[in-house]
């Protein structure tokens, strides 16, 4: 009976283990996890769709067109030339097919529009892939300060937790006890507060970069301490400069102004008459047989210049391109200043932040308990130093992500890449 009941707690320890186990989270650190999203992100694939419907437009751009068929049926008459009499009828039908022909270089022109469409759907997948990679590194650095953020703050409760208990075994009676006491515990459920909303703050996170990834929105995910290192920046000119040559958008814009340019060619082609050359077959019957057959050449006559309203379009919205690029330029331009400002404002904080600050205060905080234990310190000092504690906690993780985001948002505009001249 006792081996059986062993079996039964060994069996139970490890159903209930197993699930703890599969529940661990899965540790990456930040360039790991923007390496997950990147690839398996479950978006991307539709990117590669339209590269691929991009080159069947090219593979089809300078075929020629599809052939016309027309069909002819009706009756023929014949009459004498003097009299008038009729002198036979019978039906007759026709046959031909017309095949247009391209001699103004037009199936060219529009192959060339298609290679730039297929060049504009790949700028679309890099700046895609290079958005996920930047979204997946801020969101994995703001989880790992919300963690720490949470922990922290449940330090701080459970101390001032243990404390309260070892203040109410003093004097139960006296009103200094009372008050002490009270004061911790709202210190705790304070700090208590704060720890729930970095665990919020953590949920939000983990359930957008789990959908990123494609992992399902309950796996749980933990970042490595990051080395997070703030370089400094070329000349805010140089960067501005880099930008306007790899900016994802000028890049874009920049295709779609040569891709209108040739749709310009292609609109001033259309005048160049259209050839069409087949062949005919045409038989009638009355009083005789008659059978026609050869070769037709048809083309149009471009005597009213209905082209000008298509070649004015094109002209138009070749000046909106130029007008677009124009504006996105000066806009990109000013988004460098902007980021780069805002990258050296927090950057010199951090410098003239002491190193291992967080560490610092994190154990002056834990010796502020020992020492008010010991009425080295008043309630106040020991509340006050706790509370500064998880503040300047935050204002370090906080300015280093902000830093972080500045960063990337400069990466972002210089199309996804590290600025040349940066230095470590």
């Amino acid at each position: 009976m006792l081996k059986l009941l062993l079996i039964i707690v060994r069996i139970s320890t490890i159903i209930l283990v197993t699930p703890a186990f599969a529940q661990q989270a899965a540790v990456l650190s930040i360039d790991a996890l923007a390496n997950s999203v990147v690839a398996s992100n479950p978006e991307r694939r539709f990117y590669f769709q339209q590269i691929g419907l991009a080159g069947v437009e090219r593979d089809a751009a300078d075929r020629l067109p599809d052939p016309e068929a027309a069909f002819e049926l009706g009756e023929r008459r014949m009459a004498d030339g003097l009299t008038g009499a009729p002198k036979g009828a019978g039906p007759t039908y026709g046959l031909s097919i017309m095949q247009p022909l391209d001699f103004a270089g037009r199936g060219a022109l529009r192959r060339a529009i298609a290679e730039h469409q297929i060049a504009l759907a790949r700028l679309g997948l890099a700046q895609f892939d290079a958005t996920l990679a930047s979204r997946a590194r801020s969101l994995g650095y703001a989880l790992f300060a919300a963690e720490r953020k949470a922990a922290a703050a449940r330090d701080v409760a459970a101390r001032m937790r243990e404390l309260a208990r070892v203040v109410e075994q003093r004097d139960p009676a006296g009103i200094a006890t009372t008050l002490d006491t009270a004061i911790l515990d709202a210190g705790a459920i304070t700090a208590e507060r704060n720890a729930a909303m970095a665990d919020s703050e953590t949920s939000t996170i983990v359930y957008e970069l789990n959908q990123l990834r494609g992992a399902p929105l309950k796996a749980r995910l933990r970042i490595a301490p990051p080395d997070i290192t703030l370089p400094g920046l070329p000349s805010v000119e140089r960067m501005a400069q880099q930008a306007g040559i790899n900016n994802f958008e000028i890049q874009s814009l920049r295709a779609q102004l040569q891709q209108q340019g040739l749709r310009v060619d292609l609109a001033q082609a259309a005048r160049v008459p259209n050839v069409s050359v087949g062949p005919y077959f045409n038989r009638a019957k009355s009083d005789s047989r008659e059978t026609n057959f050869g070769i037709r050449l048809t083309t149009t006559l471009p005597l009213w210049n209905s082209q000008a309203a298509g070649l004015a379009q094109e002209l138009s919205r070749q000046s909106q391109g130029d007008a677009a690029l124009l504006a996105a330029n000066r806009r990109i331009a000013r988004q460098v200043y902007e980021q780069a400002a805002y990258y050296e404002a927090k950057r010199r904080a951090l410098a003239g932040w002491p190193a291992g600050a967080t560490e610092k205060f994190a154990a002056a905080a834990t010796a502020a308990a020992d020492s008010y234990r010991q009425g080295a310190i008043p309630i106040a000092t020991y509340v006050e130093m706790q509370r500064q504690y998880l503040d300047a906690l935050s204002a370090l993780l906080d300015t280093r992500r902000e830093a972080m985001e500045a960063m990337l948002q400069l990466r972002a505009l210089n199309g996804g890449r590290s600025f040349d001249g940066v230095s470590r």
